[in-house]
């Protein structure tokens, strides 16, 4: 059995990698998508996943391909190069998240290895990457949290100031990249809320992702398994 670690901006799950996600209602977001970055550490599947919405335009399947392509060429090209290059970079998949099942889907298979030469901290260590929003209220579980860290980016239990500053500058990039994925300038990160007061909403609240946080200067522990 492998099992899929997730850590996700707005929410959180984890499942048997066998493509059947945790039960959990399904909560639509307003002319929105997820994307997802996959790979492979110790033999066990983990994740990341970010929250788009599109701003001008229905979302139609040119704009998750070009989606999919804009959050791969990012992460390739940013997070990647800083992580243990004993793990393996799997695929990125952009998913319509108007409705389910979804109207579009599209997936990049693009391996690649971290490009950083150091042995990885183990697959449930993490750093965690907070994101705020320009929302007045707070919208919690919006994270991500970075595995294969490589040994040499950590000083006992805490990271090193230049893989937070790497990290921190990548995820402000992608505020701006965003918006040149499409020729319409659509899309937009977002940090969303699938819940108020404990009860699911009909729709996920979003707000405009304005920067990354460090909440603690140690590795975190990521989530762990869900019977």
């Amino acid at each position: 059995m492998i099992w899929l670690w997730i850590a996700s901006a707005g929410v959180y799950q984890a499942a048997e990698h066998s493509g059947k996600m945790a039960p959990q209602p399904f909560v639509p977001l307003a002319n929105g998508a997820q994307v997802e970055f996959i790979g492979v550490l110790y033999g066990e599947f983990v994740e990341n996943r970010l929250w788009f919405i599109s701003r001008f335009d229905p979302i139609d399947l040119t704009m998750i391909q070009e989606l999919a392509g804009g959050a791969d060429s990012w992460y390739h090209a940013s997070i990647l190069p800083l992580l243990s290059d004993e793990y393996q970079y799997v695929k990125t998949v952009a998913t319509d998240w108007t409705d389910d099942p979804p109207p579009f889907l599209y997936t990049v298979n693009s391996s690649g290895t971290g490009g950083t030469n150091s042995p990885s901290l183990s697959a449930n260590v993490s750093i965690r990457v907070a994101f705020d929003g320009d929302s007045s209220q707070t919208f919690r579980n919006n994270s991500n949290f970075i595995p294969a860290i490589p040994r040499s980016a950590v000083v006992g239990n805490y990271y090193t100031s230049a893989i937070r500053d790497a990290l921190f500058d990548a995820y402000v990039d992608l505020i701006d990249l965003a918006g040149t994925w499409n020729a319409g300038n659509n899309w937009r990160w977002v940090i969303t809320s699938r819940k108020l007061n404990n009860a699911y909403r009909t729709t996920q609240a979003y707000a405009r992702t304005d920067h990354p946080l460090f909440p603690s200067p140690v590795v975190s522990p990521r989530r762990h398994r869900l019977p």
